[in-house]
């Protein structure tokens, strides 16, 4: 490559990247409300589209879905994956090649750090979807998400739980502020987490989790017919409505409708120590895990629809505070072996957004992946869903998605 190709290839990279010196102003002294807040992340993101609008467009190779990719291995996806870091500056053109050798593992690291993904030299999930990016996409994706939090900012109310389905994140903001920030896990794209306007309902500690239909069907169901067991830790099966000891059971022939799954509460259970019951006839739910480890993934669409949170105890002590339940009553509350329901006096509200460019605090835009291919469109992402009016007196059915 030569070096005004290779200038060239690095100033457009660094729009692409949006570091934090673009545009960077002042931080005020003031924390901003919420909705102060949405407009500014809406001014922010619509600058930076501005600014790469204004690069001349670059070659895009794109590297493909494909198996991950990392260090010793070779073929044409690591070819084409060569090629894109050439085109972005981080490698030259001699060291194009089709294998993932030392220089190109050390350039997809400077990559995902210049992108703020995690440097572990893997290319896999965020980091492909990052690099198939062309300038003119991150900005389309940067303009209609700022056109999205203009419409919520004029809408949003002062306590509200926001699930923002492509980073992959929940806030919930009280008092006209933002209270608490934290990664979450929602639904795979073969069982998508619906865009939905909600109410959390009920806190209930210590849930149970019954299996949902589909993983009733197609997973627990099997593993009865062939070892006699559901590969549940600590649940209780039910055939035709009564407890059964699963290994005494011919499940050959039985129907999915006529089983029923239940694990009991505590550190095992897949709901973790929280569950926060919405009112939607889809059956989906904000809960905790007992698989922590899924949050160190950068793309985390995993569950069947529901919302896992990262710091469920900390959602429930935000949402309880107002019900007089402390932190150490809520301790007691878990050293109980069964489920704790606890009703909100007034139901909080809950929106799932779309927003594939985001601003953090240090005011560097975040470009997430289109994780439902939302956005293959110029249109303005779908509206969330509301749910009818409900008794807010009524408990809610038992879900059946998690």
């Amino acid at each position: 490559m030569h070096a005004t190709e290779m200038l060239s290839a690095k100033r457009a990279f660094a729009a692409l990247t949006l570091a934090a010196s673009l545009f960077a102003g002042a931080a005020s002294a003031q924390a901003a409300s919420y909705r102060e807040t949405l407009g500014g992340w809406a001014d922010r993101l619509d600058a930076a589209a501005a600014e790469l609008e204004a690069v001349p467009e670059q070659p895009v190779t794109r590297i493909g879905r494909g198996p991950l990719l990392k260090k010793g291995v070779s073929g044409e996806r690591v070819a084409l994956l060569t090629q894109r870091l050439v085109e972005l500056g981080f490698l030259t053109e001699a060291q194009r090649t089709d294998l993932f050798d030392d220089p190109v593992d050390a350039a997809v690291r400077a990559y995902q750090v210049a992108q703020g993904l995690r440097p572990d030299g893997l290319v896999g999930g965020g980091t492909r979807v990052a690099l198939d990016r062309s300038t003119p996409e991150a900005a389309q994706q940067m303009r209609r998400s700022a056109a999205d939090m203009r419409v919520l900012r004029d809408g949003v109310p002062d306590s509200i739980v926001l699930v923002n389905l492509p980073s992959q994140t929940t806030t919930l903001v009280r008092n006209g502020e933002e209270a608490l920030t934290m990664r979450s896990i929602v639904g795979r794209p073969s069982r998508e987490t619906p865009m939905l306007q909600d109410r959390i309902t009920h806190v209930i500690v210590n849930p149970t989790w019954t299996v949902p239909p589909t993983v009733l069907k197609e997973d627990k169901l099997p593993l009865l017919r062939s070892k006699g067991t559901p590969g549940i830790d600590n649940a209780v099966v039910y055939l035709d409505g009564a407890p059964v000891e699963p290994a005494l059971v011919d499940w050959n022939g039985v129907s999915p409708r006529r089983v029923r799954i239940v694990q009991q509460p505590g550190d095992h259970n897949a709901l973790g120590r929280f569950r926060f019951n919405l009112t939607n006839s889809y059956s989906i739910y904000l809960h905790g895990t007992n698989d922590p480890k899924l949050f160190d993934r950068e793309i985390r669409t995993v569950s069947s629809g529901c919302v896992r949170l990262e710091d469920a105890r900390g959602m429930a002590e935000a949402l309880l505070a107002d019900e007089h339940v402390s932190p150490d009553r809520l301790t007691r509350m878990l050293d109980k072996p069964e489920p704790q329901w606890v009703k909100l006096t007034r139901p909080v509200p809950v929106r799932f957004v779309y927003w594939t460019a985001t601003v953090d605090a240090g005011n560097r835009v975040h470009l997430h992946p289109d994780i439902y291919d939302l956005n293959e469109d110029n249109a303005p992402a779908a509206a969330p869903a509301t749910v009818p009016a409900a008794n807010p007196e009524a408990a809610p059915t038992p879900a059946q998605r998690a």
